[in-house]
């Protein structure tokens, strides 16, 4: 018995120094690692090329992409996957790539490969172009030196837009259109699988050059319908929504198992309007409806809170922001002595015209950013009642709906200074023959004060021209700015690290954990 006992005991101690050994060496996964994050996604993308048109939001949302530079606190540039960089001359500049950088294939960056990367970005980015206006490229080990074909004061920070996001080039070449469904980056995470207009999965990059991440992998699925997004958030379906809608927002806080986040976004939402169309050629009406819209009820009542009422293009949360510059401001009765002045008669049904033109017209929005369609209908009221009729069409694609010509109006959502500098929205929206200058506005004064943004390099004079020029786009009220919108996002009340910016493109990164 005594024996037995013994034995008895021995095997007790084996068993529990095993058990110890278990909780303190395993490498058993975490269940932090094993459940992986899902997030509902509002927008997506045509394929997972960067490159190619706007994917490169995505492919840096999803923790895949990188760019040599980031925007970062205070809406400044720092650095990413380049280390540092030097301005030789004002149309030279020198960039040291980071040291021990690896694409997900296990290809070293280098030089050359930047070099192959941006020269690829030209050749298939149409924004690239003129945004980079690069001559020539020379790698030298790690380092590039870039010349541009003008002085270019904004070139580092566009390479901080995600079509700037460095590829592995000749990977690119060699895999033809798979690349648009498999793309050989550098970020935290890399491709798992790929489901178009469905899903894409990522998982951790082991070999990432910084902080491992924290998770092991991330679902992203399109879920276009707010509606949708949120039933999914609150039945545990999805972690993460984005782009809530404002009037969820009371709601979602009174969920004890969820966050809501809010930041200032450097977003406007704005009217676009096609100056070729009769009676929007007309300064005069175009001043009127912005004096018919209510931008504070806009702001407050229709987005809940979630909005800042507009004055020009660029937010407050930016340093050249608008907020002492003249304005609209809402003033139905003196819209009214405008179009009468004007020569704008209410007809036996109320709707203004002149010459044998009624002020009838369609205006476009679009569904994926929800509070758009809302607004447009708030617009809508208010345009009637100074005797101006609109139509709303929802569309599929915005832009591409707008390119083609055949619109009246339309709300539009921009992100006006992704990369902190000014430069970006006026060259592609608002100077003549701008890839977005969808209304088809020219402006001498505009054009000029353009060029000379180009070629200015000190700050404090780049603001001061960027002010300038939005009072010259808000008199001649060729758009009307609507609201600058917060970003809010929903998570579940275990989901960590998740920082939501003005740029809107640094969703996943190395921080972000779930405990679920």
């Amino acid at each position: 018995m005594r024996a037995k006992k013994v034995l008895v005991l021995l095997t007790l101690a084996v068993f529990l120094v095993m058990a110890s050994g278990c909780g303190k060496g395993s490498s058993a996964p975490s269940q932090k690692e094993t459940k992986p994050l899902t997030v509902g996604w509002a927008q997506w993308c045509t394929n997972l090329d960067p490159g190619d048109g706007y994917n490169g939001w995505y492919t840096m949302e999803f923790g895949m992409g990188e760019t040599l530079v980031r925007v970062g606190e205070g809406m400044k540039i720092e650095p990413w996957l380049a280390e540092s960089w030097t301005r030789v001359d004002e149309k030279t500049w020198k960039i040291k790539i980071r040291d021990n950088v690896k694409f997900h294939n296990g290809k070293i960056l280098d030089g050359a490969a930047v070099k192959a990367s941006l020269e690829r970005t030209i050749g298939i980015n149409e924004r690239a172009p003129g945004l980079l206006d690069i001559a020539s490229i020379e790698a030298q080990g790690n380092e590039v030196i870039i010349k541009t074909n003008n002085p270019n004061p904004s070139f580092m920070t566009s390479l901080a837009d995600p079509f700037a996001t460095i590829v592995d080039a000749e990977a690119a070449e060699e895999m033809g259109d798979k690349f648009k469904e498999n793309p050989v980056l550098t970020g935290p995470f890399k491709l798992k699988e790929y489901v178009r207009d469905e899903r894409v999965v990522v998982v951790r990059n082991e070999e990432y050059w910084g902080k491992k991440a924290e998770l092991k992998e991330v679902v992203f699925k399109y879920i276009p319908d707010a509606n949708t997004r949120i039933m999914a958030l609150q039945s545990g379906e999805i972690q993460v929504a984005d782009k809530i809608p404002a009037e969820q927002v009371e709601l979602l806080e009174r969920n004890k198992e969820l966050k809501v986040l809010s930041e200032s976004s450097g977003r406007v939402h704005m009217l676009v309007f096609n100056l070729e169309r009769p009676g929007l050629d007309d300064i005069n009406v175009r001043k009127a409806i912005n004096m018919a819209i209510n931008r504070d009820d806009l702001a407050q009542k229709v987005m809940s809170g979630t909005g800042i009422p507009a004055i020009g293009p660029f937010p407050p949360v930016l340093p050249f922001g608008g907020s002492e510059l003249k304005g609209y401001h809402y003033d139905p009765a003196g819209a009214k002595r405008l179009l009468d002045e004007a020569g704008w008669k209410r007809g036996s049904d109320g709707i203004r015209q002149k010459g044998g033109k009624k002020l009838e017209y369609t205006f476009l929005s679009y569904k994926s950013r929800p509070e758009l369609p809302v607004i447009m209908e708030a617009i809508q009221s208010q345009l009637l009642d100074i005797g101006i009729k609109i139509e709303i069409n929802n569309v599929e694609n915005i832009s591409e709906a707008m390119k083609g010509g055949d619109f009246d109006a339309a709300i539009y959502s921009f992100s006006t200074a992704p990369t902190g500098d000014p430069q970006y929205m006026l060259e592609t929206v608002f100077l003549t023959g701008g890839d977005n200058n969808f209304g088809h506005y020219s402006s001498e004064k505009l054009d000029a004060l353009g060029r000379k943004l180009q070629s200015t390099f000190d700050t404090e004079e780049r603001k001061t021209i960027a002010k300038e020029a939005q009072q010259i786009l808000i008199d001649d009220a060729a758009f009307a700015f609507l609201v600058y919108p917060k970003i809010i996002t929903a998570v579940h009340k275990d989901v960590e690290g998740v920082v939501i910016t003005p740029t809107e493109w640094y969703f996943l990164n190395s921080n972000v954990g779930y405990k679920g």
